[in-house]
């Protein structure tokens, strides 16, 4: 999956350190895009964009995995919670009948849900 971003390198790193994942890669005939590598030979891929388009971004994870990225999203101060409309209520449990959901977004307006 791609997503675009204003500042590449941060937002790369901040969704690598959320999601647990090892640190971006350059990516790209000439280096210009950086690369999460995820589970299953899955990788998000953050391309710059000076007006990055929005972005809905779901990941499916293990309940360990789940409360580590919640555990990370507590101590960065990053908002979050289980309802895409009110990705602030810092609730976790999953609406959908799931062990738990949340939603935040990121600086560049995407909106980023991990569940489990």
């Amino acid at each position: 999956m791609a997503v675009e971003a204003r500042e590449l390198e941060a937002s790369a790193n901040l969704m690598a350190d959320i999601l647990g994942s090892g640190a971006p890669v350059p990516e790209g005939e000439d280096g210009d895009m950086l690369r999460i590598d995820l589970a299953h030979d899955a990788f998000i891929l953050f391309s710059p964009s000076d007006s990055p388009r929005f972005a809905h971004v779901a990941f499916r994870v293990d309940v360990e995995r789940f409360r580590e990225v919640v555990e990370r999203l507590r101590s960065r101060g990053i908002p979050f919670g289980n309802d895409p409309n009110d990705a602030k209520n810092g609730m976790t449990d999953d609406f959908l009948g799931g062990a738990g959901r949340v939603y935040f977004t990121d600086d560049n307006g995407h909106l980023w849900e991990v569940a489990c």
